[in-house]
């Protein structure tokens, strides 16, 4: 994040201590105004006859990262989703604690450079590696602590079937140790839905959130989202699932993908959509991809999903491009799926939230530009993080 002059700075601080911010606007709108923090809390809004210097936005919020793979990039960039899911078990299987901890740290950093605050890591188990990824990654997480909120999920890899021998016991220290979710791949396993329901039987018995990658593929008769979305709503976690990537959404058939929409809206699955690794590792093979594996962002709007979308790798085996700035992740699908309504966007990557309003937490990110089109369209490096009203520069 660049230093900010005086002359620029939208910050000042009143003799009573309180702190205000001028000449910024919401996204989605150009009137500029004047917020007055105090006690860390959002005290008043008020417009200004004034030109907008500064976009206002919700704490920015990364909902799917590997922050224990970042930066670790193998000699050949993959061939294919398969490709990249062996070149990563053999790069990271000699990783130590303190090398997990050393990249997640460096993941958390330079995404706070860009102005998030919170972030969801999936951190690799199984039986070779077992939990040095989780807990390097809860050591970063640690020194992070005052100024990002972290939540790291206990993410059982390709080598551990949560339906098998060792899946729930390793998932369950994994929980023990620190990890707030349960997270696997579905699709990976020999038996997918028997994996799912292990996964629900172990969050049912810790009452733990879950977080899935599910269907990252395009095949559709091998799609189990729809199982899922039943088995959330009959175990009664509704509210309490995530399923990330969803690429097999964009190749069902109308009617088929309709009704697991409906399914997925009543069972209240939040999903995130990951767009840069999705277009860079879905139908890749000779030639020019055709069908661009980005789950279908505006249906899953249309039938009351809540839709995230984030980072997920950055400079790893997976995706070796990127740099953890959510504003370029959202460019990328802004383009991508033609989805340019602001607020859709906005809530896409600030975790539902579209602006601050009176009597909230002063958490917020300040964006050097005039309009919430000029920002992404340009992911300017002036960015200030304001959080519990303080003002906070980060260093790379």
């Amino acid at each position: 994040m660049l230093t900010v002059t005086a002359v620029d700075n939208p910050v000042s601080t009143l003799e009573n201590g309180s702190t205000v911010l001028r000449n910024v606007a919401f996204a989605g709108s150009e009137q500029a105004l004047e917020i007055t923090i105090a006690d860390g809390v959002i005290a008043g809004i008020k417009e200004l006859s004034a030109p907008v210097a500064w976009v206002c936005l919700p704490p920015l919020v990364d909902k799917h990262v590997h922050a224990n793979r970042a930066f670790t990039r193998a000699e050949q960039k993959p061939a294919s989703f398969a490709h990249a899911v062996a070149q990563a078990l053999e790069l990271l299987r000699h990783f130590t604690v303190e090398q997990y901890c050393v990249q997640a740290r460096k993941l958390f950093q330079r995404a706070y450079s860009h102005g998030t605050i919170g972030i969801r890591t999936h951190a690799d188990i199984d039986p070779q590696t077992r939990f040095r990824a989780v807990q390097g990654t809860l050591d970063a997480k640690a020194t992070m602590a005052a100024a990002m909120d972290i939540e790291v999920v206990a993410f059982a890899s390709s080598r551990l079937d949560p339906a098998g021998s060792d899946g729930k016991s390793m998932l369950r220290e994994a929980l023990a140790r620190g990890a707030a979710l349960i997270g696997a791949a579905p699709s990976l396993y020999p038996e997918p839905r028997r994996a799912i329901d292990a996964v629900i039987e172990l969050a049912v018995e810790q009452d733990a959130a879950i977080d899935l990658h599910q269907d990252e593929h395009l095949v559709a008769e091998h799609a189990s989202v729809e199982y899922l979305a039943d088995a959330t709503s009959a175990n009664g976690r509704q509210g309490r699932v995530t399923l990330s990537h969803g690429c097999v959404l964009s190749v069902l058939e109308t009617r088929a993908r309709n009704r697991i929409l409906e399914k997925l809206a009543q069972a209240r699955i939040e999903v995130v959509a990951l767009p840069t690794t999705n277009l860079y590792l879905q139908d890749r093979r000779q030639g020019t991809p055709v069908r661009r594996g980005l789950t279908c962002l505006h249906e899953l709007l249309a039938a009351g999903v809540a839709v995230r979308i984030a980072s997920d790798n950055v400079c790893d085996v997976f995706y070796p491009y990127g740099d953890a700035d959510l504003l370029d992740t959202g460019y990328i699908a802004m383009l991508a799926a033609q989805l340019d309504a602001t607020d859709a966007l906005v809530k896409a990557l600030c975790d539902g939230k579209v602006a601050p309003a009176v009597n909230d937490r002063a958490d917020m990110v300040l964006v050097k530009g005039q309009s919430f089109d000029d920002i992404l369209s340009r992911r300017p490096d002036e960015r200030i993080i304001i959080r519990q009203g303080q003002p906070c520069h980060a260093h790379h």
